[in-house]
């Protein structure tokens, strides 16, 4: 059989999809449909508020995603980065994610993961980041976003800061559970 793939494409097609098809089962959709609770909100997750709501249009208008992942992966790395003093950050699960749509997960970290960064940060940080990043993170390749600060007299900044403060609150597993005043 083997010697026969390699001398028909046709065959040696069909099987290669039928392992990737197979393979995309088994890392897919199997896991969804054997982890119901995955459909289920995560407890204590409520629906956004209508600040928040603008903010994530905001968030999706500006292609902050395109930078910025929401997710936390499983990596040894990504839990200990994106922690809290010390406290490792728990893994996303979807059920974090039922009630956003679209998703937000983004593919590409040129930024820092923004999964667990709801209440590390001050609305003052905040300000000074959208105005001028390089002020805070040296060598950060984030353009600054003033308009944001100034759009719809300040209210989109307010938006967005209450939007991104949201990210990972659904989860109880910091210390403190926010920045210090």
């Amino acid at each position: 059989m083997l010697k026969s793939t390699e001398t028909s494409t046709t065959k040696l097609f069909v099987i290669s999809l039928a392992f990737f098809l197979v393979g995309g089962l088994l890392t897919t959709a199997l896991p969804a449909v054997i982890e119901a609770k995955w459909r289920e909100p995560t407890p204590g997750m409520r629906p956004y508020t209508d600040s928040e709501a603008r903010g994530r249009a905001i968030y999706v208008k500006e292609g902050c995603w395109y930078c910025h992942t929401q997710q936390i992966r499983t990596l040894e790395a990504d839990v200990k980065r994106y922690g809290w003093r010390g406290v490792d950050a728990p893994i996303s699960t979807p059920s974090e994610f039922t009630r956003d749509a679209p998703h937000m997960f983004g593919t590409k970290r040129t930024g820092p993961d923004l999964g667990r960064v709801g209440g590390k940060y001050a609305t003052s940080w905040h300000k000074t980041h959208f105005n001028n990043p390089r002020e805070l993170v040296k060598g950060s390749v984030m353009p600054p976003f003033p308009w944001i600060l100034a759009g719809n007299g300040g209210q989109d900044f307010t938006d967005l800061v209450a939007y991104i403060q949201t990210l990972g609150r659904t989860i109880p597993w910091r210390p403190n559970n926010d920045y210090e005043q």
